[in-house]
């Protein structure tokens, strides 16, 4: 072999390495999507479960990583997520709107691809047709900060999610029938926070706990369906909410 075409082969060498090497990390998750009872203001209802979770499980991110997701439908009619605030950039056929993708029919599978690129924050996720989003399917969508950027302030204590929406005791059937009527939705039977009610009954673990004299970051997403809702934490930084 010449030197010249050994030179040619150790270029090409190092070109498909540092292609290999330098792709953005992928993010493998399966989920199973069910109907399941839960009562988030203590009345026994039909919800949508991921995992056997309500809400969803996280979706923890950094900027630039693939996601790929295989989506098992076990319910009994199509479903469709989407990702809400997710740039789709030249992939807009994953951002799971109908027009650009085909709900999942009962008893099928489909595997989301898509890239969060060069975005950070605090995102969430939902089923989009059929009013599911009213029985569940939704959580969170994070988006952290790349380490070579950094971000205005100190790495918190703890970092949480906070799922807040208005929440209706029907269910989405019931809802979806109620609307296909020509009817306009009533007041909401109350607001939630993570699955549980806001209001609380007084025996339930506290959803959140801090320690005095450090900072945390909440992630705070509105994943109701009619009411816009104010957020605040009440009381002495040493208790918890």
């Amino acid at each position: 072999m010449s030197s010249v075409m050994y030179m040619l082969l150790l270029c090409l060498s190092a070109v498909v390495i540092s292609v290999v090497q330098g792709e953005d990390p992928y993010l493998y998750f399966t989920w199973n999507v069910t109907y399941g009872t839960i009562s988030p203001l203590g009345v026994p209802q039909q919800g949508i479960l991921i995992n056997g979770q309500f809400p969803g499980p996280n979706i923890n991110s950094t900027s630039n990583n693939n996601i790929v997701l295989n989506v098992f439908n076990n319910l009994d009619e199509p479903l469709l997520f989407t990702w809400s605030g997710v740039q789709q950039r030249k992939n807009s056929w994953q951002d799971g709107t109908l027009g650009t993708m085909c709900p999942i029919p009962p008893g099928q599978n489909y595997t989301y691809r898509f890239q969060v690129k060069d975005q950070i924050g605090s995102y969430f996720y939902y089923p989009i047709t059929a009013m599911h989003r009213a029985s569940g399917g939704f959580g969170g969508l994070r988006i952290n900060s790349r380490l070579l950027i950094p971000v205005p302030y100190a790495d918190p204590e703890d970092d949480y999610t906070v799922l807040i929406g208005d929440w209706y005791a029907k269910g989405h059937t019931a809802l979806k029938k109620h609307l296909d009527s020509g009817r306009s939705m009533a007041r909401p039977d109350g607001v939630i926070i993570n699955g549980k009610s806001a209001k609380g009954d007084g025996k339930d673990e506290p959803l959140f706990t801090m320690k005095p004299g450090k900072t945390y970051k909440y992630r705070i997403c509105n994943v109701g369906l009619k009411n816009s809702l104010n957020f605040r934490i009440q009381g002495p930084p040493n208790e918890a909410c």
